[in-house]
């Protein structure tokens, strides 16, 4: 018995590998956490002077 090929659009479950998770390179993750710190001490200093200029339109 011939096995029947699979509808448009649908995989054949035999021809489906596992996906691995992506695993970052320690440069990368470096990186990303340098940038989150970074943006995180531009919105704190956004914030401070957003506070102070509001304190004067007062």
């Amino acid at each position: 018995m011939k096995p029947t090929p699979p509808a448009p659009g649908e995989q054949n479950p035999d021809d489906r590998t596992p996906e691995l998770p992506k695993k970052d390179s320690k440069f990368s993750a470096i990186i990303k956490k340098i940038g989150f710190n970074i943006w995180l001490a531009v919105m704190v200093i956004g914030g401070a002077l957003a506070f102070i200029t509001a304190l004067f339109l007062l």
